[in-house]
């Protein structure tokens, strides 16, 4: 394997042993409960399940509810549906059907890989959710860092027959409502996750990510130059969308240039950006790893706010 790409495994490693260590720091919301780890696909693999979450005391005798979809993130090689928990149950608590996935991730398979497998996850909410209590004509697609430019890659996937044949995927039979992403990683060839830009950490992780995407095809995969968000928007209506982030967090310039790319493309969006002075500390993905900050709930409660009025929730 490339020595930068055998880095970047060891350094997702590395955080997923510290954010275990971090476990017992972590506060449980309540009002809450949930289906665990069904299996989106028949083949039995440990990344092909979701997680479905409710409110507490609610059950599909009493209506279905608005629906929120939530791609995990994890810098596309990193984590499960299982790392968001206290996060998607918070949102449950607040009135919501919600529904997160596993994934294969880079060390497996490519970018088309996990595409893929959300699909297949979509298109097994399409057939079950229903009968479980998601209501399909409001819903809220979101996620958060690489989880953010997965959910923006799938709404655009959604709007093109060209990036389906792109990712060979069918489009699932349901419309996203709205679309939030938080502190999201939306250019491929720039995805200076280890060091800055100027490094040699930078530049050759980044090389080594946009490699990974493309997988074994390398240059001949179909769907290169159809992965960043500036590509993949052009010519397409997206739902409307949100931004949440922070100028204090370690990925910023990507919020910024996602931003640059919604202006340019004339596409329907708001931001909630903290800025430096108001909170040092709301670091990368800070409303989904802290819940339960100030700043997270207020940055969450916007989300739901903006859903609602985007789908005019009854």
């Amino acid at each position: 394997m490339n020595e930068w790409k055998q880095k970047l495994i060891d350094y997702w490693e590395n955080i997923r042993v510290n954010n275990e260590k971090g476990e017992k720091f972590q506060v449980t919301p309540m009002g809450w409960r949930k289906e665990s780890h069904i299996p989106y696909t028949g083949d039995y693999h440990p990344m092909h399940v979701l997680n479905l979450y409710y409110p507490a005391g609610w059950d599909v005798s009493k209506g279905v509810l608005p629906t929120i979809i939530d791609i995990h993130g994890g810098g596309w090689l990193y984590g499960t549906v299982d790392e968001s928990e206290r996060y998607l149950a918070w949102l449950a608590a607040q009135g919501y059907a919600v529904m997160g996935m596993s994934y294969r991730l880079l060390d497996e398979t490519d970018l088309s890989g996990i595409i893929s497998d959300i699909y297949d996850a979509m298109h097994w909410l399409e057939q079950f959710g229903p009968d479980r209590g998601f209501d399909l004509e409001k819903v809220l697609l979101t996620g958060d860092s690489a989880g953010g430019h997965l959910s923006g890659l799938v709404a655009c996937i959604q709007k093109s027959k060209d990036l389906q044949a792109a990712y060979g995927v069918t489009p699932f039979g349901f419309e996203v409502g709205a679309l939030c992403v938080c502190c999201p990683c939306s250019e491929m060839d720039r995805l200076y996750i280890m060091d800055k830009e100027e490094s040699e950490a930078g530049r050759k992780s980044a090389e080594a990510y946009y490699e990974m995407m493309l997988g074994e095809q390398g240059d001949k995969a179909p769907w290169k130059g159809k992965m960043s968000l500036s590509e993949t928007m052009r010519g397409i209506k997206l739902p409307p969308l949100l931004l949440i982030g922070s100028e204090t967090e370690s990925l910023y310039e990507q919020s910024q240039l996602l931003l640059q790319a919604l202006e340019k493309e004339g596409q329907e969006y708001e931001t909630l950006i903290w800025k430096k002075e108001e909170a040092v500390h709301l670091q990368h993905v800070f409303n989904i790893s802290h819940w339960e900050w100030r700043e997270s709930l207020i940055s969450n409660r916007r989300m739901l706010e903006f859903f609602d009025k985007a789908v005019k929730k009854d």
